[in-house]
């Protein structure tokens, strides 16, 4: 049985370290993929759906760009988060 995709955007693979922080603490993440919806971080620490992430890229080319979003799926290797908003040069690197 075939299932259609739910996502709204196409993901883009990565392999990025990042900073986000949850709650008043601050994590160590990597970037699995990124959309222009949202990311996948890969991470080993609990959180919950619901909660509210605020990210720092902390690598070219996306050194200082921030982002904030919501935590919508939870599995053992990490957490999909939803960006609030996403402006075209996260994506496109300009």
């Amino acid at each position: 049985m075939i299932t259609k995709e739910k996502r709204e955007t196409r993901r883009l693979p990565h392999n990025m370290p990042m900073e986000f922080i949850v709650q008043d603490h601050r994590y160590l993440g990597l970037i699995k993929n990124i959309s222009k919806s949202g990311v996948f971080i890969e991470t080993r620490e609990l959180f919950k759906v619901g909660q509210v992430v605020s990210m720092t890229y902390a690598f070219p080319p996306f050194r200082g760009k921030n982002k904030t979003g919501k935590i919508i799926n939870v599995d053992p290797q990490g957490i999909g988060v939803k960006f609030w908003r996403l402006k075209k040069t996260i994506i496109s690197g300009k």
